[in-house]
């Protein structure tokens, strides 16, 4: 889907991570967007425009604080 609204979804916990993407895919208007760490969100981030970040606060790589920054 290309369409929706898209939602980069930032969590290191592979089963949240992936039950949420699943979850937001079967409403079209979402399109979710998975990253692992917070290294990876900043440079999907930096070459895309996302609607919406959710991000978790406790990655492996960052502090999620300091992504948002």
């Amino acid at each position: 889907m290309t369409n929706g609204k898209r939602i980069l979804l930032v969590d290191d916990d592979t089963a949240l991570r992936d039950s949420l993407v699943e979850q937001l895919r079967l409403h079209e208007e979402f399109n979710a967007i998975p990253c692992p760490t917070g290294a990876e969100a900043l440079d999907v981030a930096r070459n895309a425009h996302f609607d919406l970040i959710l991000l978790d606060i406790g990655l492996p790589d960052f502090d999620g604080r300091e992504v948002c920054r």
